[in-house]
C-alpha cells in the first residue's frame, strides 16, 4: 500500500475526515485491529502533526513495506506515548512551580504587613513613653487595639491561605511523581521503559568507575519464536505473554535492580552488585519459570501450550562503557538462539573482569 500524507485540504475538518479515512484503510491493508491505540497511531501519522512519528513510519508505507503489530505497538509507545508522558512531565512540573510562586507572593505580603504592624507599634510605643494625657492614652489604645485585630485577621487569612497553598501543592507533587513514573515506565507489561532503562544503565555504569569494588550483571532475554506466536495465535496472545514475562521478571527483581522492557519481544535486567554467575541463575530461574507454565488463551480458553525464552549475560568490567555491556550481553544472547533457544549464555569468561 502506497499513500500520501494530505497536504492540502479545504479545512482542518476536512483534513481530519481524510486522516480518519485514511487510517482505516491502512488498518485493513495492513491487517491490523482497529484497537484505539492503532487507530491513533495511523490518524497521527496521515495528519503529519508528529514529523518523527512521520518519518519513522513513512517506509512501512512505501512500495513492498508492510506494518506489524508490533511495529504499530513500537511506534505508539515511541513516538506517541512517550512524547505524551513527557509533556505531563513538564506541565506537571509548571503547575508546581506556580503553586510555589504563588505560596512565596503571599508569604512575602505577609512579611510587608507584619513590618507595617511593627512601625505602628513603635510609634505608639514612642507616645506613651512620653507622659501622655488620658486623651492621648485613649488614642493609642484605640490604634493598637485597631491594628492587632487587623493583624489577626491577616494572620488567620495566611494561615487559611498557606494550609489551602499546601493541599495544592502536595496533590501537584503528587500528579508530578505519577507522571514521571508514567514516563518511565511501559504501558503494556509495566516494567521500566527504554528510557529508564538507558539512564538506569548508565548510572550503573559510572558507580563501577568510582567504586572498583562495585559491579553489576546485565541480561538480556528474548522470546523464543514470538514473531510465530503471534501469526498463530494473534496479537492480542501475544500481550498476553509480554506481560507474563513482565511479571515474571518483576518477582525476580529487587529494588536495587531493574526490569525493563528492551524493545518488542526483548527485555533486560540490571543486576546490581552482582556477578555473572548470579546473573546466570537469575536467568536460568526465569527461563524455568516461563518453561513452566501452561498458556490458555484468555477468551477462548485454548491451551497453547509452552512457551520459552533465552537469555545472554554479562558482568560489568571496571572502565567499560554501557554500549559495550549491552554488546557483550547481546552477542551471549545471539549464540544462546544460535544454539538452540530456551537456554541461557554467559559471555565466556576472559570476557569477564
Amino acid at each position: 500500500m502506497s499513500v500520501q500524507v494530505p497536504q492540502q485540504a479545504d479545512s482542518s475538518l476536512g483534513r481530519a475526515r481524510a486522516s480518519a479515512r485514511l487510517a482505516w484503510d491502512a488498518l485493513s491493508q495492513h491487517g491490523l485491529p482497529p484497537s484505539p491505540r492503532n487507530y491513533e497511531l495511523l490518524h497521527t501519522f496521515f495528519s503529519g502533526e508528529n514529523p518523527p512519528l512521520t518519518e519513522r513510519l513513512a517506509p512501512c508505507f512505501a512500495p513492498g513495506g508492510t506494518l506489524t503489530e508490533e511495529q504499530a505497538s513500537a511506534f505508539y509507545d515511541t513516538c506517541i506515548a512517550g512524547t505524551s508522558t513527557e509533556a505531563s512531565v513538564l506541565e506537571g512540573a509548571g503547575r508546581l512551580a506556580e503553586a510555589a510562586g504563588a505560596l512565596a507572593e503571599r508569604v512575602a505580603g505577609s512579611r510587608k504587613a507584619l513590618a507595617g504592624y511593627g512601625e505602628t507599634l513603635s510609634h505608639w510605643s514612642g507616645r506613651l513613653v512620653a507622659r501622655p494625657t488620658a486623651d492621648e492614652l485613649m488614642t493609642a489604645l484605640v490604634a493598637l487595639i485597631s491594628e492587632t485585630e487587623a493583624a489577626q485577621s491577616r494572620n488567620r487569612l495566611l494561615e487559611d491561605q498557606l494550609s489551602a497553598s499546601a493541599d495544592h501543592i502536595t496533590a501537584l507533587h503528587r500528579d508530578l511523581v505519577e507522571a514521571r513514573r508514567a514516563a518511565a515506565t511501559d504501558a503494556l507489561t509495566g516494567l521500566a521503559n527504554r528510557k529508564a532503562f538507558d539512564h538506569f544503565l548508565r548510572e550503573a555504569v559510572t558507580r563501577t568507575r568510582a567504586d572498583s569494588g562495585s559491579t553489576f550483571s546485565l541480561i538480556l532475554l528474548d522470546i523464543d519464536h514470538f514473531k510465530g506466536l503471534n501469526d498463530r495465535h494473534g496479537h492480542r496472545f501475544g500481550d498476553q505473554v509480554l506481560r507474563l514475562v513482565g511479571r515474571l521478571l518483576s518477582e525476580k527483581t529487587t529494588d536495587r535492580d531493574l526490569a525493563a522492557r528492551y524493545g518488542g519481544e526483548e527485555f533486560a535486567i540490571v543486576l546490581g552488585e552482582a556477578g555473572i554467575g548470579a546473573g546466570v541463575a537469575l536467568a536460568q530461574e526465569i527461563c524455568g519459570r516461563l518453561r513452566a507454565q501452561r498458556l490458555v488463551k484468555r477468551g477462548t480458553g485454548d491451551v497453547v501450550g509452552q512457551v520459552t525464552i533465552s537469555a545472554g549475560v554479562a558482568q560489568c568490567r571496571p572502565g567499560e562503557a554501557a554500549r559495550d555491556v549491552i554488546e557483550r550481553a547481546d552477542r551471549a544472547l545471539y549464540e544462546a538462539k544460535r544454539t538452540g533457544h530456551d537456554r541461557v549464555c554467559p559471555t565466556p569468561k576472559a570476557a569477564v573482569a
